[in-house]
């Protein structure tokens, strides 16, 4: 089977626009500095070209931001949800959103940032979550019980991926972040601290095993609401 010849970056030394190359470009900005840096000035000079080119493939920035948005979506593979293996399927949700999360970080950010119109919702967003909540639901959990197991997971993935995976991330190390710096405890010898600076002395988990604990968390969480 002949292979498809991929369409050319450049013609002529200036890049070749489509929607595609826009919205790729558009969230890896906005994954490292957030959706507010998403301008068409901005994301005209990362891709080389005039902000009247742009305009050529997109109405306007709203438009950017659902493609990019869309694209963030795309990417993301959760894994086939078994009722029989729902521990191993939770862990493999959260570990799928994980690894998005790590890819464009500050994106996360675009709840805050940006208002975005009910139609430019990616249907996987929905379909994702009603496998969620259906996976809960067929293990036991009522509907109610299997909305707060959604939002606690949720909230603690949000939160994991901006306060421990990023700052490791952009650290580039694989350790755990110290409880508080060392420097502020010896700034602060004045303060009588004993049990802050015990607990400051021990190792740091790292973001692997904080990971698995907070996986841990949720599955107690869902088998306590299983045996009410």
């Amino acid at each position: 089977m002949p292979s498809q010849r991929r369409r050319p970056a450049t013609r002529k030394g200036r890049p070749v626009l489509t929607r595609a190359a826009i919205a790729e470009k558009a969230l890896e900005l906005a994954g490292v500095q957030g959706f507010r840096a998403v301008t068409m000035r901005a994301l005209a000079g990362e891709l080389g070209v005039t902000v009247r080119a742009l305009y050529n493939y997109v109405d306007d920035r709203q438009q950017v931001i659902d493609l990019a948005v869309g694209l963030m979506i795309e990417a993301w593979e959760p894994p086939t949800l078994d009722p029989e293996a729902w521990e191993q399927s939770i862990a493999d949700y959260a570990g799928s959103l994980r690894r998005l999360y790590r890819r464009w970080p500050r994106a996360l950010l675009i709840s805050i940032e940006e208002d975005a119109p009910p139609t430019a919702v990616h249907p996987n967003r929905l379909i994702n979550l009603e496998r969620l909540l259906r996976l809960l639901c067929d293990v036991g959990l009522s509907l109610p019980a299997a909305l707060e197991v959604h939002r606690h997971l949720a909230l603690q993935l949000l939160s994991f991926a901006l306060l421990v995976d990023y700052p490791a991330d952009q650290a580039g190390t694989a350790g755990g972040s110290p409880l508080v710096p060392q420097a502020w405890l010896e700034a602060r010898a004045d303060l009588d601290l004993p049990t802050l600076r015990e607990a400051a002395a021990l190792p740091a988990p790292t973001p692997d095993e904080q990971f698995e604990s907070l996986i841990a968390t949720v599955t107690a969480q869902i088998r306590g609401r299983l045996t009410e």
